[in-house]
Protein backbone atom coordinates (compact mmCIF):
# COMPACT_ATOMS: atom_id res chain seq x y z
CA UNK A 1 0.00 0.00 0.00
CA UNK A 2 1.35 3.27 -1.38
CA UNK A 3 2.13 6.11 1.91
CA UNK A 4 -0.02 9.09 0.73
CA UNK A 5 -3.56 8.60 1.40
CA UNK A 6 -5.45 6.63 -1.53
CA UNK A 7 -8.11 8.39 -3.43
CA UNK A 8 -11.68 8.22 -1.95
CA UNK A 9 -14.15 6.23 -3.48
CA UNK A 10 -18.12 7.20 -3.02
CA UNK A 11 -19.95 4.23 -2.37
CA UNK A 12 -23.81 3.67 -2.59
CA UNK A 13 -25.34 4.87 0.35
CA UNK A 14 -28.91 3.10 1.87
CA UNK A 15 -29.88 4.28 5.59
CA UNK A 16 -28.51 6.70 7.52
CA UNK A 17 -27.89 4.14 9.95
CA UNK A 18 -25.76 2.27 6.96
CA UNK A 19 -23.91 4.82 5.09
CA UNK A 20 -21.29 2.92 3.06
CA UNK A 21 -18.11 4.19 4.55
CA UNK A 22 -14.89 4.97 1.71
CA UNK A 23 -11.55 4.18 2.35
CA UNK A 24 -9.34 6.70 3.68
CA UNK A 25 -6.19 5.38 5.69
CA UNK A 26 -6.01 5.89 9.47
CA UNK A 27 -3.15 8.53 9.75
CA UNK A 28 -2.98 7.86 13.94
CA UNK A 29 -2.92 4.81 15.88
CA UNK A 30 -2.61 5.73 19.23
CA UNK A 31 -5.25 8.71 19.48
CA UNK A 32 -6.62 10.34 22.59
CA UNK A 33 -6.78 13.84 23.07
CA UNK A 34 -3.93 16.47 21.86
CA UNK A 35 -3.27 19.34 23.86
CA UNK A 36 -0.12 20.52 22.18
CA UNK A 37 0.18 23.97 23.74
CA UNK A 38 -0.64 25.79 27.27
CA UNK A 39 -2.29 28.08 25.21
CA UNK A 40 -4.64 25.39 24.23
CA UNK A 41 -4.51 23.91 27.41
CA UNK A 42 -6.35 27.13 28.19
CA UNK A 43 -8.82 27.21 25.57
CA UNK A 44 -9.81 23.38 26.93
CA UNK A 45 -10.47 24.53 29.98
CA UNK A 46 -12.75 27.39 28.28
CA UNK A 47 -14.64 25.50 26.73
CA UNK A 48 -15.08 23.32 30.06
CA UNK A 49 -16.22 25.88 31.90
CA UNK A 50 -18.99 26.37 29.59
CA UNK A 51 -20.06 22.59 29.94
CA UNK A 52 -23.68 22.52 28.47
CA UNK A 53 -23.77 26.20 27.55
CA UNK A 54 -21.21 25.63 24.93
CA UNK A 55 -22.32 27.36 21.93
CA UNK A 56 -21.34 24.89 18.66
CA UNK A 57 -21.89 24.58 14.94
CA UNK A 58 -21.93 21.15 13.45
CA UNK A 59 -20.57 20.97 10.56
CA UNK A 60 -21.36 17.95 7.39
CA UNK A 61 -19.84 15.24 8.51
CA UNK A 62 -17.05 13.92 6.09
CA UNK A 63 -17.72 10.31 5.16
CA UNK A 64 -15.40 9.13 1.91
CA UNK A 65 -15.87 11.84 -1.01
CA UNK A 66 -19.17 13.04 0.83
CA UNK A 67 -19.48 15.63 3.63
CA UNK A 68 -22.94 14.55 4.68
CA UNK A 69 -25.87 16.91 6.69
CA UNK A 70 -27.88 14.45 7.72
CA UNK A 71 -25.34 12.31 9.70
CA UNK A 72 -24.08 15.58 10.83
CA UNK A 73 -28.17 16.13 11.97
CA UNK A 74 -27.57 12.70 14.08
CA UNK A 75 -24.31 13.82 15.65
CA UNK A 76 -26.39 17.19 17.00
CA UNK A 77 -29.14 15.31 18.11
CA UNK A 78 -27.28 13.15 20.12
CA UNK A 79 -25.17 15.84 21.66
CA UNK A 80 -28.03 17.74 22.71
CA UNK A 81 -29.65 14.56 24.03
CA UNK A 82 -26.17 14.70 26.16
CA UNK A 83 -27.03 18.40 27.43
CA UNK A 84 -26.13 20.44 24.80
CA UNK A 85 -28.91 23.30 24.87
CA UNK A 86 -27.05 26.15 22.14
CA UNK A 87 -26.57 23.93 19.13
CA UNK A 88 -26.16 25.14 15.40
CA UNK A 89 -26.15 22.79 12.17
CA UNK A 90 -24.67 24.22 8.81
CA UNK A 91 -24.91 23.37 5.28
CA UNK A 92 -21.45 25.03 4.63
CA UNK A 93 -18.88 22.32 3.81
CA UNK A 94 -15.65 21.77 4.39
CA UNK A 95 -13.76 20.10 1.93
CA UNK A 96 -10.10 18.83 3.10
CA UNK A 97 -7.18 17.77 0.76
CA UNK A 98 -6.67 14.03 0.82
CA UNK A 99 -4.02 13.77 1.74
CA UNK A 100 -4.66 16.07 4.66
CA UNK A 101 -3.25 14.32 8.02
CA UNK A 102 -5.41 14.95 11.10
CA UNK A 103 -3.03 17.82 12.71
CA UNK A 104 -3.40 19.23 9.09
CA UNK A 105 -6.82 18.73 8.86
CA UNK A 106 -7.00 20.91 12.00
CA UNK A 107 -5.09 23.81 11.10
CA UNK A 108 -6.95 23.63 7.85
CA UNK A 109 -10.48 23.80 9.43
CA UNK A 110 -9.22 26.43 11.55
CA UNK A 111 -8.58 28.74 8.66
CA UNK A 112 -11.83 27.82 6.78
CA UNK A 113 -13.53 28.93 9.92
CA UNK A 114 -11.36 32.48 9.86
CA UNK A 115 -12.22 32.73 6.52
CA UNK A 116 -16.45 31.54 6.84
CA UNK A 117 -16.97 33.05 10.43
CA UNK A 118 -19.57 31.03 12.64
CA UNK A 119 -22.90 32.78 15.08
CA UNK A 120 -21.19 30.22 17.58
CA UNK A 121 -18.38 30.39 20.16
CA UNK A 122 -17.34 26.67 18.48
CA UNK A 123 -16.71 24.41 15.49
CA UNK A 124 -16.83 21.03 15.30
CA UNK A 125 -15.53 18.90 12.40
CA UNK A 126 -16.03 14.97 12.18
CA UNK A 127 -14.51 12.14 9.64
CA UNK A 128 -15.15 8.43 9.84
CA UNK A 129 -12.96 6.20 8.05
CA UNK A 130 -13.27 2.65 6.90
CA UNK A 131 -15.07 0.45 4.52
CA UNK A 132 -17.66 -1.98 4.34
CA UNK A 133 -15.63 -4.90 4.10
CA UNK A 134 -12.96 -3.61 6.74
CA UNK A 135 -15.18 -1.87 9.24
CA UNK A 136 -14.79 1.69 10.70
CA UNK A 137 -10.62 2.30 10.96
CA UNK A 138 -10.77 5.51 12.39
CA UNK A 139 -13.22 8.47 14.46
CA UNK A 140 -11.58 12.05 13.80
CA UNK A 141 -13.47 14.71 15.92
CA UNK A 142 -11.83 18.36 15.92
CA UNK A 143 -13.31 21.34 17.76
CA UNK A 144 -11.88 24.98 17.03
CA UNK A 145 -12.85 28.28 18.79
CA UNK A 146 -14.53 30.93 16.86
CA UNK A 147 -11.21 32.32 15.22
CA UNK A 148 -10.37 29.05 14.20
CA UNK A 149 -7.62 28.08 17.19
CA UNK A 150 -7.76 24.21 17.84
CA UNK A 151 -9.63 23.54 21.37
CA UNK A 152 -9.91 19.84 20.53
CA UNK A 153 -8.34 17.22 18.22
CA UNK A 154 -9.15 13.77 19.04
CA UNK A 155 -8.07 10.43 16.58
CA UNK A 156 -9.67 7.15 17.58
CA UNK A 157 -8.47 3.69 16.13
CA UNK A 158 -9.35 -0.07 16.86
CA UNK A 159 -5.68 0.43 18.67
CA UNK A 160 -7.97 2.68 21.25
CA UNK A 161 -8.81 1.36 24.53
CA UNK A 162 -12.27 3.42 24.03
CA UNK A 163 -12.52 2.35 20.48
CA UNK A 164 -12.38 -1.68 21.18
CA UNK A 165 -14.94 -1.64 24.52
CA UNK A 166 -17.56 0.34 21.88
CA UNK A 167 -16.39 -1.70 18.23
CA UNK A 168 -18.44 0.79 16.11
CA UNK A 169 -19.12 -0.70 12.74
CA UNK A 170 -21.12 1.81 10.91
CA UNK A 171 -22.05 5.95 10.85
CA UNK A 172 -24.29 5.56 13.60
CA UNK A 173 -21.95 3.76 15.99
CA UNK A 174 -19.44 6.47 14.99
CA UNK A 175 -22.18 9.29 15.58
CA UNK A 176 -23.10 7.69 19.47
CA UNK A 177 -18.79 7.12 20.28
CA UNK A 178 -17.97 10.68 18.82
CA UNK A 179 -20.88 12.45 21.15
CA UNK A 180 -20.03 10.61 23.82
CA UNK A 181 -16.11 11.65 23.67
CA UNK A 182 -17.54 15.20 23.31
CA UNK A 183 -19.86 15.28 26.43
CA UNK A 184 -16.54 13.65 28.26
CA UNK A 185 -14.27 16.57 26.62
CA UNK A 186 -16.95 19.17 28.04
CA UNK A 187 -17.03 17.14 31.52
CA UNK A 188 -20.77 17.21 30.82
CA UNK A 189 -22.21 14.73 33.41
CA UNK A 190 -24.52 11.74 32.62
CA UNK A 191 -26.90 13.56 34.79
CA UNK A 192 -27.74 16.47 31.93
CA UNK A 193 -29.00 14.18 29.18
CA UNK A 194 -32.61 15.72 27.90
CA UNK A 195 -34.32 12.69 25.92
CA UNK A 196 -37.65 14.99 26.35
CA UNK A 197 -36.99 15.82 22.49
CA UNK A 198 -38.14 19.39 22.87
CA UNK A 199 -34.88 20.58 22.01
CA UNK A 200 -33.84 22.94 19.20
CA UNK A 201 -32.37 20.34 17.08
CA UNK A 202 -34.86 17.30 17.67
CA UNK A 203 -37.74 19.94 16.90
CA UNK A 204 -36.30 20.69 13.59
CA UNK A 205 -35.30 17.18 12.82
CA UNK A 206 -39.05 16.35 14.18
CA UNK A 207 -40.27 18.66 11.17
CA UNK A 208 -38.14 17.57 8.48
CA UNK A 209 -39.38 13.95 9.35
CA UNK A 210 -41.15 12.05 6.55
CA UNK A 211 -43.39 10.13 9.14
CA UNK A 212 -47.11 10.97 10.12
CA UNK A 213 -48.07 13.91 12.40
CA UNK A 214 -49.37 13.25 15.81
CA UNK A 215 -53.10 12.97 14.98
CA UNK A 216 -52.44 10.21 12.45
CA UNK A 217 -49.94 8.37 14.65
CA UNK A 218 -52.90 8.36 17.04
CA UNK A 219 -55.02 7.04 14.56
CA UNK A 220 -52.34 3.95 14.08
CA UNK A 221 -52.24 3.58 17.71
CA UNK A 222 -56.11 2.89 17.82
CA UNK A 223 -55.74 0.88 14.49
CA UNK A 224 -53.30 -1.68 16.09
CA UNK A 225 -55.37 -1.64 19.06
CA UNK A 226 -58.39 -2.99 16.86
CA UNK A 227 -56.19 -5.02 15.22
CA UNK A 228 -54.85 -6.45 18.19
CA UNK A 229 -58.12 -6.55 19.63
CA UNK A 230 -59.30 -9.31 16.80
CA UNK A 231 -55.61 -11.18 17.67
CA UNK A 232 -55.37 -14.82 15.73
CA UNK A 233 -58.67 -14.36 13.86
CA UNK A 234 -56.64 -11.33 12.13
CA UNK A 235 -56.94 -12.26 8.45
CA UNK A 236 -53.31 -11.32 6.81
CA UNK A 237 -51.94 -11.08 3.16
CA UNK A 238 -48.50 -11.80 3.20
CA UNK A 239 -46.74 -10.15 0.48
CA UNK A 240 -43.26 -11.30 -1.32
CA UNK A 241 -40.36 -9.94 0.42
CA UNK A 242 -39.05 -6.67 -1.11
CA UNK A 243 -35.07 -7.40 -0.97
CA UNK A 244 -34.18 -4.65 -3.06
CA UNK A 245 -35.63 -2.43 -5.78
CA UNK A 246 -35.76 -4.87 -8.50
CA UNK A 247 -35.51 -8.16 -6.47
CA UNK A 248 -38.91 -9.96 -4.25
CA UNK A 249 -38.58 -13.29 -2.40
CA UNK A 250 -41.49 -15.63 -2.90
CA UNK A 251 -39.93 -17.82 -0.64
CA UNK A 252 -38.60 -15.55 2.09
CA UNK A 253 -42.24 -14.78 2.26
CA UNK A 254 -43.65 -18.06 2.53
CA UNK A 255 -41.16 -18.93 5.24
CA UNK A 256 -42.55 -15.48 7.18
CA UNK A 257 -46.00 -16.91 6.42
CA UNK A 258 -45.73 -19.80 8.29
CA UNK A 259 -44.29 -18.05 11.15
CA UNK A 260 -46.80 -15.86 11.47
CA UNK A 261 -49.74 -18.49 11.41
CA UNK A 262 -49.31 -18.79 14.63
CA UNK A 263 -50.10 -15.14 15.53
CA UNK A 264 -53.02 -14.73 13.20
CA UNK A 265 -54.68 -16.68 9.77
CA UNK A 266 -51.79 -15.40 7.81
CA UNK A 267 -51.67 -16.40 3.29
CA UNK A 268 -48.67 -15.52 1.10
CA UNK A 269 -49.71 -13.51 -2.18
CA UNK A 270 -48.25 -14.94 -5.07
CA UNK A 271 -48.25 -10.97 -7.08
CA UNK A 272 -45.03 -9.54 -6.40
CA UNK A 273 -45.32 -5.79 -5.35
CA UNK A 274 -41.96 -3.78 -6.89
CA UNK A 275 -41.30 -0.92 -5.10
CA UNK A 276 -38.25 1.64 -6.11
CA UNK A 277 -36.99 3.26 -3.19
CA UNK A 278 -34.73 6.38 -3.96
CA UNK A 279 -31.18 6.04 -2.14
CA UNK A 280 -31.15 8.02 1.22
CA UNK A 281 -28.76 7.29 4.28
CA UNK A 282 -31.83 8.52 6.15
CA UNK A 283 -33.38 5.05 7.33
CA UNK A 284 -36.79 6.80 8.32
CA UNK A 285 -36.51 8.67 4.99
CA UNK A 286 -36.48 4.98 3.13
CA UNK A 287 -39.03 3.23 5.90
CA UNK A 288 -42.21 6.04 4.76
CA UNK A 289 -41.66 5.75 1.42
CA UNK A 290 -41.89 2.04 1.58
CA UNK A 291 -44.90 2.85 3.14
CA UNK A 292 -46.34 5.38 1.32
CA UNK A 293 -45.89 2.98 -1.74
CA UNK A 294 -47.12 0.33 -0.23
CA UNK A 295 -50.42 2.23 1.30
CA UNK A 296 -51.25 3.50 -2.34
CA UNK A 297 -51.22 -0.22 -3.47
CA UNK A 298 -53.70 -1.00 -1.16
CA UNK A 299 -55.85 1.45 -1.59
CA UNK A 300 -55.95 0.75 -5.32
CA UNK A 301 -56.02 -2.87 -4.58
CA UNK A 302 -57.99 -3.74 -1.87
CA UNK A 303 -57.24 -7.12 -0.34
CA UNK A 304 -59.70 -9.78 0.46
CA UNK A 305 -57.87 -10.10 4.21
CA UNK A 306 -58.53 -7.99 7.00
CA UNK A 307 -55.01 -6.58 7.12
CA UNK A 308 -52.11 -6.56 4.33
CA UNK A 309 -48.49 -6.87 5.02
CA UNK A 310 -44.94 -5.90 3.21
CA UNK A 311 -41.84 -6.56 4.53
CA UNK A 312 -38.34 -5.18 3.58
CA UNK A 313 -34.92 -7.51 4.81
CA UNK A 314 -32.18 -4.47 3.90
CA UNK A 315 -28.85 -6.60 2.76
CA UNK A 316 -25.61 -5.75 3.54
CA UNK A 317 -23.58 -5.80 0.04
CA UNK A 318 -21.22 -8.30 -0.44
CA UNK A 319 -21.93 -10.20 3.08
CA UNK A 320 -25.16 -11.33 2.50
CA UNK A 321 -25.97 -10.15 6.30
CA UNK A 322 -28.83 -8.45 7.09
CA UNK A 323 -28.58 -4.36 7.92
CA UNK A 324 -31.87 -3.79 8.88
CA UNK A 325 -35.60 -4.94 8.94
CA UNK A 326 -38.71 -2.90 8.29
CA UNK A 327 -42.11 -3.91 7.74
CA UNK A 328 -45.79 -2.36 6.97
CA UNK A 329 -48.91 -3.28 7.75
CA UNK A 330 -51.89 -1.79 6.74
CA UNK A 331 -55.91 -2.41 6.58
CA UNK A 332 -58.22 -3.51 4.25
CA UNK A 333 -59.02 0.30 3.57
CA UNK A 334 -54.91 1.16 2.75
CA UNK A 335 -54.71 2.87 6.10
CA UNK A 336 -51.62 2.59 8.32
CA UNK A 337 -52.01 0.09 11.23
CA UNK A 338 -48.09 -0.88 11.67
CA UNK A 339 -45.03 0.49 10.28
CA UNK A 340 -42.02 -0.79 12.06
CA UNK A 341 -37.84 -0.87 11.72
CA UNK A 342 -35.62 -2.55 13.17
CA UNK A 343 -31.56 -2.77 12.83
CA UNK A 344 -28.52 -3.34 14.60
CA UNK A 345 -29.20 -0.60 17.72
CA UNK A 346 -32.81 -2.27 18.76
CA UNK A 347 -33.04 -4.73 21.39
CA UNK A 348 -35.27 -7.40 19.12
CA UNK A 349 -32.74 -6.78 16.86
CA UNK A 350 -29.73 -7.60 18.19
CA UNK A 351 -31.79 -10.53 20.54
CA UNK A 352 -32.49 -12.06 17.07
CA UNK A 353 -29.01 -11.12 15.33
CA UNK A 354 -30.34 -11.55 12.15
CA UNK A 355 -27.44 -13.60 9.65
CA UNK A 356 -29.68 -14.81 7.13
CA UNK A 357 -33.78 -13.93 5.24
CA UNK A 358 -35.17 -16.64 7.57
CA UNK A 359 -33.66 -14.65 10.71
CA UNK A 360 -35.69 -11.39 9.54
CA UNK A 361 -38.73 -13.42 8.93
CA UNK A 362 -37.93 -14.30 13.04
CA UNK A 363 -37.64 -10.79 13.76
CA UNK A 364 -41.02 -9.70 11.59
CA UNK A 365 -42.81 -12.37 13.71
CA UNK A 366 -41.30 -11.32 17.20
CA UNK A 367 -42.35 -7.34 16.39
CA UNK A 368 -45.47 -7.98 15.24
CA UNK A 369 -45.89 -10.45 18.36
CA UNK A 370 -44.68 -7.37 20.61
Amino acid sequence: MRDQRTKRIPMVASTLGFVALAFVPACQANGGIKQVSPEQQKRVAAIQAKGTQTSLTVFPVVIGDGALKDVADVLALLLEQAGMSNLEITDAVFRLPEEATIDQTAERFGAFIRENPIKSDYALYAEFVGTPATGVKEIRGIIVDSVGQSVWIDSQTPADRDFKRAKPDCPMDCCVFLSKRVRTQLNIPRSARDDSGKGKIARMLANLSPGPNKAERRAMEKREAAMKKVGRSATVEVFPVRLSDDEVGKNDAAHLTELLKKLCKAKAVDSPLRIKIKPSRNEQVSLWELAHAFQDHIKQNPPEADYALLADYIIRPGTGEPWAVHFVVCDRAGEWVIVDFQNNHHGDFQSIDPKTPDDCGRLVAKRLDG
